[in-house]
């Protein structure tokens, strides 16, 4: 299903780009969007959320206790913690904390990444590079923009054009690409050489010739592929797997793909064979053996084998997560299980996906934390 995404903490402070905090997603309405190209972040056991209380941002257990004291300048480069460590903000500066809340690399960048390989982007007076873990400059910044670490090496830019660098900064792959993704596993990324794109390897061979409209990243083994205004996919080694012909596609999970044909969305197989007809209006990824299709202007769920398990009667629905789906009546939000109950009822604004136990919920614009019963871990504040 393409849903527009947004953000509970949503508050900005001058100097930060617009990033999403990880793993907060969040349900509103529903509409028809570009695919993002991010990487997906795993969520660590122990997770600590982030709370914003007054004005500040700090973080509490899965208790709904407080881990860490609220007193940093809230942003939407504030987020979960990753490998160990959060980005904060002090005086429009970012820095990142430890678990304990205590500070390991001063607030001096405009932007800070995920950490990848031990190494996260970074921003400061417009230019972009690396810091490590315990907070230094490992890769000088020097380069108009960056993409985090795939396979041991990462795109960069440098006078508007891509190519690659390794961990250490050295350029391996020359910049001449207008655009450039990450190494898949079998270490091709795509590259886009004038106006197609094609994949090269890690000595910047080019081992498919530029052919390809647009390509996506790849996911579960396969990324999509666009030629002559039709989609298909290709595999790791950059053979076309399943030919162009779908008007649009998804990306693969739970080995099924959404396509599109003659406007209607239907799924396919890793082998590129119809396992469930075109009949659908909208729909979207497999989650937890589920997805969402929209019929009647109604959203509901089929299962792997296309069969209506919940009937289409919300205004929108998303994805399930540890066993429960945000569902929409009218303007409120509420949580269903697989078996079509009502779990939690519809009384939210927005609301998240549960992580690690709990959901980030919003009512009359403040923001709090619920379990899977719908009782309060952390009381709705602003």
């Amino acid at each position: 299903m393409k849903h527009s995404i947004s953000l509970l903490l949503s508050l900005t402070i001058l100097g930060f780009p617009q990033q999403i905090l990880a793993n907060t997603i969040l349900a509103q309405d529903s509409q028809e969007e570009e695919q993002v190209q991010s990487s997906e972040q795993k969520t660590e056991q122990n997770t600590l959320f982030p709370i914003l209380k007054e004005g500040k941002l700090g973080y509490i257990d899965t208790e709904g206790n407080i881990v860490i004291e609220p007193q940093f300048m809230f942003s939407l480069a504030a987020r979960r913690f990753s490998q160990g460590v959060a980005a904060i903000a002090i005086d429009g500066k970012g820095g990142l904390i430890d678990r304990n809340g205590n500070i390991i690399i001063e607030p001096q960048f405009e932007h800070i990444g995920e950490f990848f390989a031990g190494l996260a982007q970074v921003i400061q007076g417009g230019k972009s590079g690396f810091i490590n873990q315990e907070g230094e400059i490992t890769i000088a910044l020097q380069f108009e923009a960056v993409r985090d670490f795939s396979q041991g090496l990462a795109a960069v830019q440098i006078e508007g054009k891509w190519g690659f660098i390794n961990s250490i900064g050295d350029i391996v792959i020359p910049a001449k690409f207008e655009d450039a993704l990450d190494f898949n596993p079998q270490e091709l990324a795509a590259v886009k050489l004038g106006k197609k794109w094609g994949l090269v390897n890690k000595m910047g061979e080019m081992i498919v010739a530029p052919s390809f409209d647009r390509v996506w990243l790849f996911q579960e083994g396969f990324a999509a592929i666009k030629i002559d205004e039709k989609w298909g996919f290709i595999n790791e080694e950059g053979e076309i797997a399943i030919a162009p012909q779908f008007e649009r596609v998804g990306n693969f999970s739970e080995g099924l793909a959404y396509i599109s044909l003659r406007d209607q969305i239907g799924y396919i197989n890793k082998s590129g064979e119809i396992i469930i007809e075109p009949q659908f209006e909208e729909g979207g990824d497999f989650s937890e053996g589920l997805a969402t299709i929209e019929l009647g202007g109604k959203w509901g769920f089929i299962n792997g084998e296309g069969k209506i398990v919940i009937s289409p009667k919300y205004d929108a629905a998303w994805d399930f997560s540890e066993g429960l789906a945000c569902i929409k009546n009218g303007q409120n939000i509420g949580f269903i299980n697989p078996k079509e109950e009502l779990v939690i009822l519809p009384q939210f604004q927005r609301a998240s996906n549960f992580i690690n136990g709990l959901a980030q919920v919003e009512i009359n614009r403040k923001i709090g934390y619920i379990d899977k019963t719908g009782r309060f871990i952390w009381l709705p504040t602003n």
